[in-house]
């Protein structure tokens, strides 16, 4: 085997590796940024644009919206109804609730509004206290949802 051919085999390893290290980079920022589980990179329904609420505290939120209470603990989309709470879908991924019966219900005004009028794909913010007992169920005191202009 001749030097240039050496030479060229060193380039090209250089060039995989170079090539491996940004793959694994790129699926890291990835990762980062939606979770590993396909429930976590989309809050939009079927046909719908991707909407993300951001962290609590209002980022994300729709402007305008005065936020009861300070700081949401959780804000997210509705992913399901089940019959003891609701499944949000988050940046973080799935987050489930649970809904007691002094769960207060509002809309973005702060009006009551009934349980049943929240559907899926409601954009929601909840106020509450996670469950004792080392369960990260997040139990809640007030929901409130807001208008997602469809």
């Amino acid at each position: 085997m001749n030097q240039n051919h050496r030479v060229l085999i060193w380039v090209g390893a250089g060039v995989i590796v170079l090539m491996l290290v940004t793959a694994a980079f790129a699926l890291g920022v990835y990762v980062g940024e939606h979770g590993w589980t396909r429930e976590g990179l989309t809050l939009g329904g079927p046909g719908e644009p991707d909407r993300q609420p951001g962290p609590p505290g209002g980022a994300g939120m729709p402007p305008g919206q005065p936020l009861p209470g300070g700081q949401p603990t959780l804000v997210g989309r509705i992913r399901l109804r089940l019959d003891e709470g609701l499944e949000l879908a988050t940046p973080q991924g799935p987050r489930p609730v649970s809904l007691t019966s002094t769960t207060r219900f509002e809309d973005a005004q702060g009006n009551p509004i009934e349980p049943d009028a929240l559907r899926r794909g409601d954009i929601v913010a909840i106020f509450g206290h996670f469950e004792e007992g080392g369960q990260r169920t997040l139990v809640a005191d007030l929901v409130v949802r807001f208008p997602d202009g469809r």
